[in-house]
């Protein structure tokens, strides 16, 4: 009888987090946005969709972030955000990049690469999350996702721009 119900439990969990894994993640907009000669800072905006029927607390966010494999800053939201059962949540991150320590790292090359072949520029974030389930059971989430420059820009541009 134990065996059974720890089996059943296990089974239901993982079809939960198969389901949290089956997310979507559409860019809403940025705010807060402060952008001086050394620094830019701004939170960016996402809505997630909750596929699971329970609830997730997304405890820490942080992001590694690449361009053409170079570390460039690490984005983050610290403070808890319940993503709601079958429901569409937003998600806040928050940048901050010393423009003059990302100018250093990308070198005079990147530029006219980024101008003229924005498709070749790809950049990576590194997603880890401190996710808790049911208010009690802790998982670390962690998963690569990587963009090309030009798909970043689409999320902006008018849809005449896109081409």
């Amino acid at each position: 009888m134990g065996i059974a119900l720890v089996s059943i439990s296990g089974a239901m969990a993982y079809f939960q987090y198969k389901k949290i894994m089956n997310y979507s993640l559409v860019y809403k907009g940025v705010r807060n946005v402060n952008f001086t000669k050394d620094k830019l800072s701004l939170t960016i905006l996402y809505d997630y969709t909750n596929k699971a029927d329970i609830d997730v607390t997304l405890e820490a966010q942080e992001y590694d972030v690449y361009i053409d494999n170079v570390f460039m800053t690490k984005m983050f939201n610290y403070a808890p955000n319940v993503l709601k059962a079958s429901q569409t949540s937003e998600i806040a991150i928050n940048v901050d990049l010393d423009l003059k320590e990302v100018s250093k790292k990308l070198g005079k090359d990147i530029y006219a690469k980024m101008l003229l072949d924005p498709k070749s520029v790809m950049i990576k974030f590194d997603m880890k999350w401190k996710v808790k389930l049911l208010g009690l059971i802790k998982f670390p989430v962690s998963y690569p996702y990587v963009v090309s420059l030009k798909e970043i820009l689409s999320w902006y541009l008018p849809k005449g721009l896109k081409k």
